[in-house]
């Protein structure tokens, strides 16, 4: 048991910790990928920008050159065109390709340098206004050429720009590595960390999740909040404990459902089973009356179960709606003629208030449900006689029902339970017939009341 609740505990660590390390490890990858490329990037987008410069400086001077009157062109120095800082050079040839001497003596131009340019042009490998990447004696050069007309004659033909890449580029790589290092350290630190909190979670993880399962099966362990040292857990194992006493009222109150309902559909089993034994076995001589006494129970088994049928529907959502076009004059008139076929022992009157026939679009199964339940229930308790008035409602396109009795009516302490399943009030339980009813008209979006007072009776108030 205990090797495995280890291997538990290493499975939860590696789904926490692994995932983050991943993440982790590919974000400092992409990091160093995107550092290392913009390196090269940005020093050569600089030394085309300085070279753009220089270019631009040596065509300014041979058009000044060209306005002027002078007879002689010499390339003035500048900032723009020979630049130690800067790494950028010029080199001037002849168009024999040699080298023309620049500005003064105190210039230094690499000579291994000018005869490698000057390949290059013979070859055609430099081209004007081309910028082009040459490597020489293992530097990295970026290059521009100017051709200069050769109507200007003067002796200067090309100018070849010149931008030293190799020691930018050397200390940006430089600065990468020292990155890649404090990349690497400050990884190393994070993992620890994520280390050290997925090991500290997976223990309180792999305690809940056995709790869980302890609990599920059967074991009923009772969860202690107080060892949790997560702010997170800890709410999450309150939701689980407070779930857990939901789940144990609803297990309770499932039960108390499931015992009342197997007492109300036994006793008019034992009815029906006990007013047949005795037609069988010629106990009961009037046929007739036992007849009457097993449909009557017959019919209240039947609506029980339908109840049982309508309510398991709605709470499962998978009730079917089937609306249609419903009289609703005809449908109360059927219902209590049909109520008074089944018990004639109390006076049903049907108060109609409304001048011509009704049609409303509605469900008509639930529409009789709540009916038929309203009026069984005012029948039961009632001492003579029951009402059912049909009205509409003033100022709003709906109707009212009204089921009124006359019996003993209802205690205050019960009066906002009576549509709660199986409630069990001060003088007994109610049964699932009112609980039906309430269901069926928040379905249908009605709504129903419920006015009683003690020794008057009862009356319930529909708007539809």
């Amino acid at each position: 048991m205990e090797k495995q609740s280890r291997k538990k505990q290493r499975k939860i660590f590696g789904k926490i910790f692994w995932p983050i390390v991943s993440i982790l490890v590919l974000f400092a990858i992409v990091t160093l990928l995107f550092n290392y490329f913009s390196v090269d990037r940005f020093v050569k987008e600089n030394a085309k920008e300085k070279l753009e410069v220089a270019y631009n400086d040596v065509r300014e001077q041979i058009r000044n050159f060209v306005a002027s009157s002078d007879k002689d062109f010499k390339l003035m120095p500048s900032e723009n065109l020979v630049n130690q800082s800067n790494n950028t050079k010029v080199y001037v040839f002849d168009d024999n390709y040699k080298e023309v001497a620049l500005f003064d003596n105190t210039i230094y131009i690499d000579s291994e340098m000018t005869s490698f340019l000057a390949d290059l042009l013979i070859n055609f490998e430099l081209e004007e206004g081309v910028l082009t990447t040459i490597r020489f004696n293992g530097r990295e050069y970026l290059a521009n050429t100017y051709e200069a007309n050769s109507n200007l004659n003067i002796s200067e033909k090309y100018f070849v720009i010149v931008q030293d890449l190799t020691d930018k580029t050397l200390l940006l790589r430089e600065n990468s590595k020292n990155m890649l290092i404090v990349q690497i350290l400050i990884l190393m630190l994070t993992v620890l960390i994520v280390f050290i909190v997925a090991r500290d979670l997976s223990k309180p993880l792999i305690k809940l999740s056995k709790e869980s399962e302890e609990y599920i099966i059967g074991k009923g362990i009772t969860i202690d909040a107080d060892k949790m040292t997560i702010e997170e857990l800890e709410i999450l194992r309150e939701s689980l404990y407070n779930m857990q006493q939901k789940i144990d009222e609803e297990n309770n109150r499932k039960n108390t459902i499931y015992e009342n309902v197997a007492h109300d559909l036994r006793t008019p089993l034992v009815s029906i089973l006990g007013y047949a034994d005795g037609l069988k076995n010629g106990i009961i001589k009037d046929k007739n009356k036992a007849c009457d006494v097993i449909l009557r129970t017959g019919n209240q088994l039947k609506e029980m179960i339908e109840n049982i049928l309508v309510l398991s529907r709605f709470d499962n959502d998978t009730y079917k709606s089937n609306k249609e076009e419903i009289d609703l004059i005809d449908l109360i008139n059927e219902q209590v003629e049909m109520v008074k076929a089944i018990d004639e022992s109390k006076k049903v009157m049907f108060e109609n208030d409304l001048a011509d026939s009704e049609v409303i679009f509605s469900d008509r199964k639930l529409i009789i449900r709540i009916v038929q339940n309203l009026l069984s229930n005012a029948i039961k308790y009632a001492k003579e006689k029951v009402i059912i008035k049909l009205s509409n409602v003033t100022g709003k396109t709906a109707y009212k029902i009204i089921v009124a009795d006359d019996g003993e009516g209802i205690d205050e302490n019960n009066i906002e339970n009576i549509f709660t399943r199986y409630y069990k009030g001060v003088d007994g339980h109610f049964g699932i017939g009112l609980a039906a009813v309430k269901s069926s008209l928040d379905y249908l979006g009605g709504n129903i009341d419920v006015e009683s007072n003690m020794g008057e009776g009862t009356k319930f108030i529909i708007e539809i």
